[in-house]
């Protein structure tokens, strides 16, 4: 966890560095000189969140195959043609995962059934952003490579009449959990720029897979840029 802190510590300090050399360069920030090439975007786009989730009344886990609307918003520097950094933020949207079949408890006249979940992935990231030049100035193919912790909300609800407990079967019940993991970030797209404006078609995904339950979530996404 401290060392997990201190690599976020560590990269929004560097962030915030770029900003503040720039702010005491000869020019305005959001002036016409820019170094730093200090720019700010975001975009929008499918969510491809596929897990396996936990449901921790019953003990089991459901396959959730989710393509969910996602959306990301990013600042970085770009000091040189070929090389710069981004941070962002990632909403890999609210996946949903519908009821079950009604299943007889054996032996009883009660009934059981999963009454459906819901997962709702967001992440942060930073990243190094390479950009390959062409012959045509204003296209630029682009590969990012970096770190990003995912926080995950998952919400599951039931009618647990298998389960028993001091007072009988359990019945309707409801839980939720709260989970988070770190991993590499990594991407690649495709640029497309007229003077300080910028179209960025990109996909991009973060690895954190290394337990049972967790995806890697991933975002297509078309979005803009304005570099000061």
């Amino acid at each position: 966890m401290a060392k997990r802190t201190t690599g976020w510590m560590v990269g929004f300090t560097l962030i915030g560095s770029f900003v503040s050399l720039h702010a005491m360069a000869d020019g305005p920030l959001f002036g016409l000189y820019n170094p730093l090439g200090l720019y700010v975007g975001a975009g929008v786009g499918t969510a491809i969140t596929d897990q396996t989730q936990f449901d921790p009344i019953d003990l089991s886990f459901h396959r959730v195959d989710g393509r969910p609307l996602g959306w990301n918003a990013v600042i970085g520097v770009r000091p040189i043609p070929f090389l710069g950094a981004e941070a962002e933020y990632i909403d890999f949207g609210r996946t949903h995962l519908p009821a079950g079949p009604v299943m007889t408890v054996s032996g009883t006249s009660l009934t059981t059934q999963f009454l459906g979940s819901q997962a709702t992935d967001h992440a942060a990231a930073v990243f190094a952003v390479g950009y390959l030049p062409l012959p045509i100035p204003w296209v630029e193919p682009f590969a990012k490579l970096g770190w990003g912790e995912i926080w995950e909300h998952d919400s599951t609800s039931g009618i647990y009449n298998n389960i028993y407990t001091a007072s009988g079967p359990l019945g309707l019940a409801f839980a939720s959990q709260n989970s988070q993991k770190d991993g590499v970030a990594y991407g690649a797209g495709l640029q497309f720029h007229v003077e300080q404006l910028a179209i960025r078609a990109q996909y991009e995904r973060i690895s954190a897979s290394e337990r049972l339950g967790w995806n890697d979530p991933a975002l297509a996404s078309i979005g803009l840029s304005w570099t000061f």
